[in-house]
Formats: structure tokens, sequence, C-alpha cells
């Protein structure tokens, strides 16, 4: 009987450690996603030459800078409790 509840248990413990991991890599992909079209529009914007359009490229810098560090918490949050 106990040899059933630590198997049941090891079972759980692995179910929500892969579970944690797909999130983890879910979210980085999509990071990396938002990250590359963010990328994409300061580009355009830049292109197009625009002065309206080069304010609109600022703000979308700071945007990405801080969709930077929000996702450098998240994996800091993520490897401490490993």
């Amino acid at each position: 009987m106990l040899t059933i509840i630590k198997s049941v248990l090891k079972s759980l413990e692995l179910f929500l450690t892969l579970k944690n991991k797909k999130f983890y890599y879910d979210l980085h992909t999509e990071h990396n996603d938002r990250e590359y079209a963010i990328t994409q529009a300061i580009e355009k914007l830049r292109d197009s030459g625009n002065s309206n359009d080069a304010d609109r490229a600022d703000l979308l810098r700071d945007r990405l800078a801080a969709e930077r560090e929000r996702f450098e918490h998240i994996s800091a949050f993520y490897t401490e409790t490993k």
C-alpha cells in the first residue's frame, strides 16, 4: 500500500514538473514572438523616415525594453523555483 502511494506521489511530482517546464517553454516562445514583432515594427517605422514614425519607433523601443525586463524577471523567478 505504501509503495502505491509513493508511486502515485512520484507520478504527480513528475507531471507537475513537466507541466511547469511546458509553461515556461510556452512563455519563452510567446516572448520571442512578441519581441520579433516589435523589432520588425520598429525597423519598418525607422525605414519610413517620417518624424512621427520615428517618435512611434522610440515608444516601441521603450516597450521592447520593458518586455525584456519583464521576461528577465519572470525567468529569474522561474529559475529560483526549479
